[in-house]
């Protein structure tokens, strides 16, 4: 597929720097699971992606990152022409080859359609992207584990009862496991295969 300049957006002004702070942001939420970050870099992203998944992408990806899109950003020239332009990252077809999978809500794919990684290499599993209507620091999820002193409260909005089951008892397979990013808007918190998910609610 060609590249459409009419598409195109603009990347970071300084992207040596903003790609490292954001890649810093993205480490924290990770080792601090639960944790909201904003992430202020840009005010523009592809329609379709949150300025949090835009910048994300921008920071993380690159030739050799296989990502794969749900339906619907598949579909949109928009997201497809700058990830290619701006990332040179190779989309895949299915979520199981993907090192990244970039998925709206209501569009997530089953966490078993993902690569959980093997015994020998945990670490070459599938990190999940999801764009989420809203988040927040209440307690509907009590969440514990590395990185949580005691537990810290997250509420992900438009996650279906399945899949929060699903997501819950996956942990029950570490090391191997899926590590997910949150994405609304230019916030982003993360879920590392590590933290315990309790429902308060």
């Amino acid at each position: 597929m060609a590249v459409s300049s009419h598409e195109l957006i603009a990347g970071f002004a300084d992207p040596v720097q903003a790609s490292q702070q954001v890649f810093r942001s993205a480490l924290k939420a990770m080792s601090e699971p639960g944790t909201l970050m904003q992430i202020d870099y840009l005010q523009q992203a592809p329609k379709g992606l949150d300025l949090s998944t835009w910048q994300l992408a921008l920071s993380v990806f690159d030739p050799d990152t296989r990502v794969w899109l749900s339906p619907s950003l598949a579909a949109s020239d928009a997201v497809v022409s700058n990830l290619r332009f701006h990332c040179q990252c190779p989309l895949v077809e299915t979520p199981a080859e993907a090192d990244f999978a970039i998925a709206l809500h209501r569009e997530l794919p089953l966490l078993i359609e993902l690569n959980w990684g093997t015994a020998e290499y945990p670490d070459r599993s599938t990190t999940l992207v999801v764009q989420v209507p809203a988040l927040s620091d209440e307690a509907y999820w009590t969440l514990s584990g590395p990185g949580i002193e005691h537990t810290r409260a997250l509420r992900i909005a438009g996650l279906t009862e399945p899949f929060r089951s699903d997501l819950i008892r996956s942990r029950q397979r570490f090391p191997l496991g899926i590590d997910t990013f949150w994405c609304c808007d230019n916030r982003l918190t993360a879920l590392p295969r590590t933290t315990f998910i309790e429902e308060t609610c």
